[in-house]
């Protein structure tokens, strides 16, 4: 099943069962929300989940009366983050804005992370898919993906790729795509944006979100090779897909796309894990929220919570298998 149909039933499946599911008691939570939320981000302030944190975080404090406040906990490929969400009073007041990677990525590449995102954590609601670009610097010897791999096949070794750290997608993306490119990139991984290094030249290549990608391209201060997911990009209509390139690099997307998502704890009680999922639905699909993502390359969902939950599951068998194959770790 592909992962577009494998979304639709999942979607089908769980919205069966919310239909079918006994409202908890808002009198459990009293008068939720009365004092301000946490949304804890666990990346640095400026890149892709950070910037739609904040406008799904505005959006929903005035939805709820209460102010959303971020809270960035950078580092070890968002590990930092998670491992402080996880061990966060269930009770509606600690949120946990999470990616792809580190919910079904990370857990697999440190041997020592302190949280397991099947067990410390349950879905509120998924808001968009995002496409990733495989970005160069301006200067860089090469324009489309075969001068890059070309390139890179005369030069082993000697290609330099940022990240935002061991274990991120783009990190983990890249390794798998020079595998199966049969090429020898380095690995620089960064605690903050690695976008300034990119732009300067001092690292040749990223893999950077369309969120923060688009602007740079279009500014001219990094230079795109290929787009990740089944079709090109609106946003970006002259950046072919990994796929056109070679049918094996990232099929539907399935390597380079990632989705941004709302956690809490296990334990939060349902009837809030409800309320915020109907409230964050609602701005996710409202026209201007819909426009602002559309415009950054995002592709807007805004999924049930167990929707989320289960994906979740899927991504971390499917990333599990793809990192021991890879044999990426740190211990």
């Amino acid at each position: 099943m592909n992962p577009m149909h494998r979304r639709q039933a999942l979607t089908i499946a769980t919205g069966l069962a919310a239909s079918i599911a006994v409202p908890g008691a808002w009198a459990q939570s009293g008068g939720y929300p009365n004092r301000p939320i946490k949304l804890i981000v666990p990346f640095p302030a400026g890149i892709s989940p950070d910037v739609v944190a904040r406008l799904i975080g505005d959006k929903l404090g005035q939805a709820l009366g209460q102010p959303v406040v971020i809270d960035n906990r950078p580092g070890a490929g968002g590990m930092i983050g998670a491992e402080a969400a996880a061990v966060s009073p269930a009770d509606g007041y600690n949120l946990f804005f999470a990616v792809k990677s580190v919910m079904a990525i990370a857990p697999h590449v440190y041997t020592t992370a302190k949280y397991n995102p099947l067990r410390d954590f349950r879905g509120v609601a998924e808001i968009l898919l995002v496409p990733h670009v495989l970005t160069a610097t301006p200067g860089a010897p090469y324009n489309t993906m075969k001068e890059f791999v070309d390139y890179a096949k005369r030069n082993p070794g000697k290609i330099d790729f940022a990240s935002l750290g061991v274990g991120s997608q783009p990190h983990v993306a890249l390794e798998a795509w020079a595998a199966r490119l049969g090429i020898k990139l380095n690995h620089v991984p960064y605690k903050s944006n690695p976008s300034p290094d990119v732009m300067s030249g001092v690292v040749s290549l990223s893999v950077e979100a369309s969120t923060t990608a688009i602007p740079l391209i279009k500014a001219g201060k990094i230079k795109a090779l290929g787009i990740s997911g089944a079709e090109r990009n609106a946003a970006l209509p002259d950046v072919p897909t990994m796929t056109e390139f070679a049918a094996n690099l990232d099929p539907n997307g399935v390597i380079g796309n990632s989705w941004h998502g709302i956690f809490t704890p296990t334990g939060t009680p349902d009837d809030i894990v409800n309320r915020l999922n109907t409230e964050i639905v609602k701005i996710v699909k409202s026209p201007d929220v819909q426009t602002r993502l559309r415009g950054l390359g995002l592709t807007p969902t805004g999924m049930p919570a167990a929707t989320l939950t289960a994906e979740v599951s899927t991504d971390y068998a499917y990333w599990g298998q793809l990192v021991k194959e890879l044999g990426v770790k740190v211990e």
